[in-house]
This record gives C-alpha cells, sequence and structure tokens, in this order.
C-alpha cells in the first residue's frame, strides 16, 4: 500500500511560522492531504503563501488549505485582514444579503493568502449555558441559524472557498466544552431531528462541500455508551450519508481535544473515526501523534479488505474535492488591498448588529467627563478553540471617544472583590460596565450590582455572548455587542457617544422582556 494515499486523509496543523524540515519530511513521505493554519502561524500573514507553497511541493499534489476564520471569538488572521464580526453579530445585523458579502469577503482575503477551506460556518443552535459556542453561533433558533448559515455557505464558496457546517449534529445545548471533556446531549431523536440537525439539513441542501463532526456523545443515535459521533458509524454514515444523503467530505474536530483523548489514544480515535466514515482527520499539534496516526492507519488497511474499501470511498471524495478547488497561482489581490475595500462592508455590519435591551432618560448619550467611568474586562482566551490573547487596547479605544473619562480594566475570571478594588465612585458618577461573558463569570455581575447601589446612573453592555444583560435588572439601560473586536467597540462607543441612535429591534436570541426604549 502506498504510504502517499492514506496520506490523502489527514489534514493536519504545524508549529511557528514556517514549517519545520521534520514536518515537510512527513508530508513529502506520506503526501498529506492538507493543513491547517492558526494564528500561531500567522504572525506575518503575508509569508502564508510561501509557506503552504512549500507544504504544496513537499506534498508532491494540491492540498487543502483549512482555517477557522469564522468571525468575531475566532479569527486567525488578525494581522493586516479585515476583523469581521461573529456569527450572532451577523444575525443581529438582521441582513442576508450583508450576511453573505461579509463571508464572501472572508474567502477573498483567504485566497489572497493561499487558504482554501474555511471550517465554518458554525450551525451549533446556542444555549446560553454552552460555555465553547456564544456568540460563535448565529441564533438560539433552528430557523435563523439555518437561514443565515446558508447565506455564509453562499458567500464562501462564491468565491471558490470551500465551506464546512459544523459541529454536526449539532453541540449548542452541550453544557461542557469538549475542548477537555465529553459532553453528553440527551435528547430523543424526534427533537433532535426538529431542532440540531435542521441547520445541517439545509446545508446539505444548499450543497456544503464539507461536514465536521462533534465530539459530543448523543445516545438517541448511538448505542454504544459515552461514544463521540466522531467515532460513530451509525452518526457518520447511517445517519449522514444513508439518512441525510451528504455527499462532500467529512472531516473530524481535532482529534487531540479532550473529549477523544480522555478516553482514546490519538491514533486509536483516528482509525475509530476513519472506519466509521470520516474523509479526512484533523490533528491540529503534535506531529509525533500525526506520524502515529498514519503508521496505524496503513497497518489496518494492509490487514483490512473494509479498511481498503474504505479508503477508496474517502479518496475519491476528496479527490473529487480537491478538483473544484481554484488556481491560488492565478490569485492577483492582495490581502491589504482587500482588507481596505471591505472596510465599509465591515462598518455597515457592525453598527447594524449594536443591540440594546432598554434605553432610560437621560442615560444616552453619555457625557464625557471626569465623573464618567468606564469598568472594561481585560479581553482574553476563556476557552480553547480561542488561542491566547491579552488585549489593552479597548481602554484606548475608549480614550479616544472619551478622553476625560476614567478607565479600571479587571480580569474576567476574577472576583467581586477583586473587580471593585481600583473603583473609586461617587453618587454623581456615571458608570459604563462592560461584561464579558458574565452569565458564565458571575462576579461580574456581582460587581456592576454593587456599583448600581452606589450610582443610578449605570449602563451595562455585554461585549461577548449577550445573555450577561438578562441578568441585570438593577440597570435601566443595557445594550451587547456580540464581539469584542474593534469594529464593534466603535460602533458601541458611536452609540454611547450619540452619533447613532441605539437600535432595540431584531434581536438574534430570546430575550427576558421585550427590548425597549424606556
Amino acid at each position: 500500500m502506498d504510504k502517499k494515499q492514506i496520506g490523502k486523509l489527514f489534514i493536519i496543523g504545524y508549529q511557528g511560522e514556517e514549517p519545520s524540515e521534520e514536518f515537510l519530511s512527513f508530508v513529502k513521505e506520506w503526501g498529506i492531504g492538507g493543513v491547517i493554519v492558526f494564528a500561531r502561524n500567522l504572525s506575518d500573514p503575508l509569508k502564508l503563501p510561501e509557506n503552504l507553497k512549500k507544504i504544496r511541493e513537499a506534498a508532491g499534489n494540491n492540498i487543502f488549505t483549512a482555517i477557522d476564520q469564522e468571525g468575531g471569538l475566532v479569527l486567525r488572521i488578525l494581522r493586516y485582514g479585515s476583523l469581521f464580526p461573529s456569527a450572532m453579530a451577523l444575525a443581529a445585523a438582521n441582513d442576508l444579503d450583508l450576511a453573505e458579502k461579509t463571508y464572501r469577503a472572508i474567502g477573498e482575503e483567504m485566497l489572497s493568502l493561499g487558504l482554501n477551506w474555511n471550517l465554518a460556518p458554525v450551525l451549533d443552535i446556542n444555549h446560553p449555558s454552552n460555555p465553547g459556542i456564544g456568540a460563535r453561533s448565529f441564533s438560539d433558533t433552528p430557523q435563523k441559524v439555518a437561514e443565515f448559515g446558508i447565506a455564509a455557505i453562499k458567500g464562501l464558496q462564491s468565491t471558490g472557498v470551500m465551506a464546512c457546517a459544523k459541529h454536526f449534529p449539532g453541540k449548542g445545548e452541550a453544557r461542557k466544552d469538549s475542548h477537555l471533556t465529553l459532553p453528553t446531549i440527551p435528547y430523543p431523536a424526534e427533537r433532535l431531528h426538529s431542532f440540531e440537525l435542521y441547520p445541517f439539513k439545509k446545508a446539505i441542501e444548499n450543497n456544503v462541500a464539507a461536514i465536521m463532526t462533534s465530539h459530543v456523545f448523543f445516545p438517541a443515535f448511538e448505542k454504544t455508551p459515552n461514544l463521540p459521533i466522531t467515532l460513530s458509524k451509525s452518526v457518520l454514515t447511517d445517519l449522514l450519508r444513508k439518512e441525510l444523503k451528504f455527499k462532500g467530505l467529512v472531516i473530524t474536530d481535532d482529534l487531540e481535544m479532550g473529549a477523544i483523548t480522555e478516553s482514546y489514544g490519538i491514533a486509536q480515535a483516528a482509525l475509530k473515526s476513519f472506519m466509521a466514515g470520516a474523509d479526512q482527520l484533523l490533528i491540529c499539534h503534535s506531529l509525533d501523534q500525526q506520524k502515529i496516526a498514519a503508521e496505524t492507519i496503513l497497518k489496518e488497511v494492509e490487514n483490512n479488505k473494509e479498511a481498503a474499501a474504505r479508503l477508496q470511498e474517502s479518496i475519491e471524495r476528496i479527490e473529487t474535492a480537491k478538483a473544484k478547488l481554484p488556481d491560488i497561482s492565478k490569485i492577483n489581490y492582495s490581502l491589504k488591498d482587500l482588507s481596505k475595500k471591505h472596510k465599509n462592508l465591515i462598518k455597515e455590519v457592525s453598527e447594524k448588529s449594536i443591540k440594546f435591551l432598554s434605553v432610560a432618560p437621560g442615560t444616552l448619550p453619555v457625557e464625557d467627563s471626569p465623573d464618567t467611568h468606564f469598568i472594561l474586562p481585560l479581553i482574553s482566551s476563556l476557552v480553547q478553540v480561542e488561542e491566547e490573547h491579552k488585549d489593552k487596547s479597548l481602554a484606548n479605544i475608549i480614550k479616544e471617544y472619551f478622553p476625560k473619562s476614567s478607565s479600571e480594566v479587571y480580569e474576567p475570571k476574577a472576583d467581586c472583590e477583586s473587580i471593585l478594588k481600583n473603583v473609586n465612585i461617587s453618587d454623581k458618577s456615571r458608570i459604563v460596565f462592560m461584561t464579558y461573558n458574565g452569565h458564565l463569570f458571575k462576579d461580574q455581575l456581582k460587581a456592576a450590582e454593587n456599583l448600581a447601589t452606589k450610582c443610578k446612573n449605570i449602563i451595562v453592555i455585554a461585549l461577548r455572548n449577550p445573555y450577561d444583560i438578562f441578568e441585570c435588572s438593577f440597570a435601566k439601560t443595557k445594550g451587547a455587542t456580540f464581539g469584542f473586536r474593534t469594529p464593534a467597540i466603535k460602533a458601541l462607543l458611536d452609540v454611547l457617544k450619540g452619533i447613532k441612535e441605539p437600535s432595540t429591534d431584531n434581536w438574534p436570541v430570546k430575550t427576558e422582556s421585550t427590548p425597549t426604549l424606556v
């Protein structure tokens, strides 16, 4: 058996900006099918095309070049590229045409760097208690997720970039982060078909190129206790292929995630997923594990006729998909030029996405004075899908808009006392308290409520997931941005400054009350 046939099954990550000689040697030996790029590989995105060329030459054939360029919380191209809004921000803007244009812009910027496969959109239907999805999801209803998901797929695939609907069959209701441990979603099949599966069915009808599996246990679909559906033949083959008639590529989520590794070796999981029906096996970090997984599947294919037949099925689908990939050598536009071209689009979406649940008389616009205090989160990674970052630029942006005001920055996971330690206010103060997943880290909300007892003029803004403000009955003016990137922050500050009117309609998720101008 030719190693290079086995290698086509793998999408692998590498460390650092440039791929190492050891990595390139592995790619060459096995004819690896594709790579996935993270922010760790993009300290200078303009160097990526040359690095991908090296990998492509080593592989000896056209390869998939993948990235998680979802927008908002999960955005890998941070330098020179556009700071695209989150999925939920796009749904808040409530314009399917704008959503399609945004994902077309994402596709164009990817192609300028030699990237041809976006592991997006997220078609999970979010639940407020989900620790890892939140504003990565378009909405909490199947219909809205499907509508905007289809717009995203059309936008991406209109450029030639492959879209990938994830995380099948839908993990919005998970209460644990599968990067760390295995969640279970216990609903009956009837509920799953009408709710979780609905956006994926619509994506399949609209010719999505690929579907990513979730590392979640669904007892309604899989009888083996605690078997992640990534490893389940009853889900990947019987449900997805036979029942839902999906003919595109099935790719696993990263096989190095805790939901897999707490019970399986990575190579063992790769083999089980391949035999269950996965075409592409995603191993994002460890070269040693990538090598062991390839050797494990080679051995199985050489000694098992069923595995050999499975290999041919996947190879046919892989080659069909690769034949449709755009010719990167013909791309003649630059990332910097595209970022300038897309600036107005990002601004329009960001402005339309800012929502207020309520606005009390006299609270807007916010006066620029020494009595105005901003309490701000230190923007940081809260779940593993986001790469580590810490950013103090939020305070700097606010200083541009409100130069006379003061700001205090807190750690999102800090306790209430630590958050308030350096905050000095009087009954004349005006407070803008910005939360960062406060519905999950409750001390943020305790701190805001504590301040509200000392100062009646308090505005609460949820910078990440919107659910924070639904628990803030003490604040009469409260809004949400569905993301923390600079365009969203500036759109919010335009409202606080009085440059733009606050919008209370077209919320992308159910609210605890009807949004109002009080």
